[in-house]
C-alpha cells in the first residue's frame, strides 16, 4: 500500500468516531469514492479496530475508553 493510501486510511479512521457518518460523507471528505470507504474499512477492521456498520445506518467506531480511577 502506498503512503498516499496509507494516509487516507489513517484519516478515515479519524474521521469514524462517536458520531455516525455514511460511506458518502466519508468518501467527500476525504476525496476519494464510496468503494475506497468501503475497502479501507475492511482493511481497518481486519486489523482490529472495532467499527459497527450496516446498510442505510453508517459507520460508528467502537473504542474502548480507558477506566477512570477514583
Amino acid at each position: 500500500m502506498s503512503g498516499i493510501q496509507e494516509m487516507k486510511r489513517d484519516q478515515l479512521l479519524s474521521e469514524i468516531g462517536e458520531e455516525i457518518v455514511t460511506a458518502d460523507m466519508l468518501a467527500a471528505k476525504l476525496g476519494i469514492c464510496t468503494r475506497t470507504v468501503y475497502r479501507y474499512v475492511s482493511q481497518l477492521r481486519e486489523r482490529g479496530h472495532k467499527i459497527l456498520s450496516g446498510p442505510g445506518f453508517g459507520y460508528l467506531r467502537l473504542e474502548r475508553r480507558p477506566e477512570v480511577q477514583p
